[in-house]
């Protein structure tokens, strides 16, 4: 592992230990520090540095906090493997997304149902009457890794046409364009949510983790009705990026 070549300053009216924090923090944006590769142990930062352990302590806990690093019992500390990023704006589904960040988009099937009488999350979307819907419920991973739990609901004739894919590999809106059915828009809503313990079973993730759900409505080009999606992303390998202009 390189040295240092940047130093902390005590005379900066920064924080030690957010000195310390920007230093590894270029170390990991520049690609010297890559994913999965160890850090420095507190006595090599304190040595090399002069800080306390405390500041090496604070500096790597908020560096954890915010996913950049994470702790491995009885290993040490690594870089972390980048969140994966959505801009928003733009209506895309999570294989394109995957595949936009580098990763290896895939699905593994919880279940497909179509009794859906004791589905309170159908209950509460006021969807037309009349209407049959049958709801697929998938894992979704990053380059095999657990990332989201995807509940999405179709009008039963969409659904009779992605449930003869194979649905653990399938891009939902890619067969939908296939067979002449074409996104005109979505509305989507963002919010923080806890784990609750199927999601935490699911992504391997501790009950109560911060979770970032995602519901999309999504209209073709007759303006109608033709997806309800409820997906749950971990909230410490997904992240959503704006770009606001004034």
């Amino acid at each position: 592992m390189a040295d240092f070549v940047a130093s902390i300053n005590p005379d900066l009216p920064l924080p030690l230990y957010h000195q310390l924090k920007n230093l590894i923090m270029q170390h990991i944006e520049t690609g010297e520090w890559r994913p999965n590769q160890a850090i420095p142990t507190e006595i090599e930062l304190m040595n090399r540095y002069g800080v306390s352990r405390t500041t090496v302590r604070e500096a790597v806990s908020s560096l954890v906090q915010e996913g950049y690093l994470v702790k491995k019992q009885g290993k040490g500390t690594f870089v972390r493997e980048p969140r994966v990023q959505e801009r928003l704006g733009k209506l895309t589904g999570f294989a394109e997304e995957m595949t936009q960040n580098g990763y290896d988009p895939s699905a593994r099937l919880i279940g497909v149902f179509t009794d859906l009488s004791e589905d309170e999350d159908f209950a509460n979307l006021e969807l037309p009457e009349g209407d049959a819907w049958v709801k697929i419920e998938r894992l979704r991973l990053a380059s095999g890794e657990p990332i989201a739990v995807e509940r999405s609901y179709w009008p039963k004739g969409i659904a009779d046409i992605l449930v003869q894919q194979d649905l653990e590999t399938v891009a939902y809106y890619s067969v939908l364009e296939e067979k002449g059915i074409y996104l005109r828009y979505a509305e989507e809503d963002i919010s923080a949510v806890n784990a609750d313990t199927t999601d935490a079973m699911a992504l391997k993730i501790k009950l109560g983790s911060s979770l970032i759900e995602m519901t999309r409505f999504t209209y073709d080009n007759s303006e109608r009705l033709i997806e309800y999606t409820c997906t749950r992303y971990r909230g410490d390998r997904y992240k959503y990026h704006v770009h606001l202009e004034r």
